[in-house]
């Protein structure tokens, strides 16, 4: 079963992108936090966002601009690209909560080559 540390692992890959120039470009003055909810192993960690920067911060913040849950091994799946997000999503895995173009800017992520 996944931990802590794989979930920050999977994380990191998210946050690398932006080490892309022009990624980075695009999420200039983007300041929201992502939450992620791992229910099966009781874990929420959140990515907040300011500008062209990113951080990860272990737990849980009530009023993330979004949220994400999703199991830890499908979360790493996506990460890892063996899961295909939309997919996934279609089937009811994912289940995103936030404003749709906020989510939609995240995009960046699905569309990385992240291995």
């Amino acid at each position: 079963m996944p931990d802590i540390n794989d979930m920050k692992k999977a994380l990191k890959k998210w946050i690398d992108v932006f080490d892309d120039p022009e990624v980075a470009a695009e999420f200039e003055g983007y300041n929201k936090t992502m939450q992620f909810i791992f229910p099966d192993i009781d874990l929420k960690m959140q990515l907040v966002f300011e500008g062209p920067r990113v951080t990860i911060v272990e737990g849980f913040k009530e009023d993330a601009d979004m949220s994400l849950t999703v199991p830890s091994d499908m979360f790493l799946g996506i990460t890892s690209g063996e899961i295909n997000p939309m997919d996934a999503f279609m089937e009811g895995k994912l289940k995103p909560v936030g404003d749709m173009s906020d989510l939609e800017k995240l995009e960046v992520f699905m569309n990385a080559d992240l291995d």
